[in-house]
């Protein structure tokens, strides 16, 4: 039995400083601010599915592993060549560093930045791959546009690259035959392998065209639960029914740790530990 999310419904990123870590998501990757919590603030890209809630958690909090981020995407190469001259030149107003050069890997030509809380983010084209219409419908249509209508420039001016959706996250794994088994049998995510013998996949909803890429790591990242996935589920007795089933397949399909059912907030939900460390919410849909 796997569950049956209704979505890929969120992300979520630990930050240093959480109106720090807004601003460059809001003023350097088209997003908008939708919800204020105590300590936290909610963003999405309008051309997206799925949210991305930050979530405060002080200046001592570690530095974050590139292996986990977070990517945008654009239409062209060229918008990845602008969005490289535009944050060189606006890294010391928004606390940017480790800004890499534009780089080919995966089918994709792709800059990377990490911002003030220690995250990574990559701004990304899969302009070639999508001369071709194989290209575009490989891997579960993955790397072809993930929206209907693309963002006009003067949505997002000045800057030479227009962002287009939140298109991934990443995670790292150990064994990826045990991993894709859980994310499959266990989550009810589609697995598509992209490489030999499964060192790249790409899992995601079957509804919705957002992913997360799992790559073979020979060290594992260590996060807190502030750096996590949220599938939502239709009902609370889907929920319940889920939780006991986790609880009672712990062990056969390498489940780190499986926690309560926690109904303190707006939404009942439980955090289960994958077998790669990682942090997976399961929520009943708001």
């Amino acid at each position: 039995m796997s569950i049956h999310p209704e979505a890929l419904a969120g992300a979520h990123m630990e930050c240093r400083s959480l109106e720090r870590t807004a601003s460059v998501f809001t003023e350097l990757l088209a997003f908008e601010r939708v919800r204020d919590g105590t300590d936290s603030i909610t963003v999405r890209h309008p051309n997206t599915a799925w949210t991305m809630t930050l979530h405060a958690v002080g200046p001592d909090a570690p530095p974050k592993d590139s292996a986990n981020h977070y990517g945008v995407r654009v239409v062209t190469k060229d918008e990845v060549a602008s969005a490289y001259g535009h944050l060189q030149a606006h890294a010391e107003e928004f606390g940017l560093s480790g800004i890499r050069p534009p780089e080919n890997q995966h089918g994709a030509c792709s800059v990377y930045f990490v911002e003030p809380s220690t995250n990574t983010l990559e701004i990304e084209s899969y302009e070639d791959v999508n001369r071709k219409a194989a290209g575009i419908e490989r891997l579960g249509g993955v790397r072809g546009p993930h929206w209907s209508t693309p963002l006009p420039p003067e949505r997002f001016p000045g800057r030479g690259y227009v962002p287009q959706a939140l298109t991934h996250g990443t995670l790292a794994v150990a064994n990826p035959a045990i991993s894709h088994r859980f994310y499959s049998e266990v989550l009810g995510l589609d697995v598509h392998i992209a490489y030999g013998e499964g060192r790249v996949a790409y899992i995601k909803h079957p509804a919705t065209k957002h992913f997360i890429v799992c790559a073979r790591r020979e060290r594992l990242p260590i996060n807190s639960p502030a750096f996590r996935y949220t599938l939502t589920l239709a009902s609370d007795a889907e929920l319940v029914a889920a939780h006991s089933w986790m609880l009672d397949h712990r062990d056969e399909f390498a489940m780190q740790e499986v926690r309560e059912i926690d109904t303190s907030g707006d939404t009942a939900s439980f955090l289960v530990r994958d077998p790669d460390f990682n942090w997976w919410e399961i929520a009943v849909q708001a």
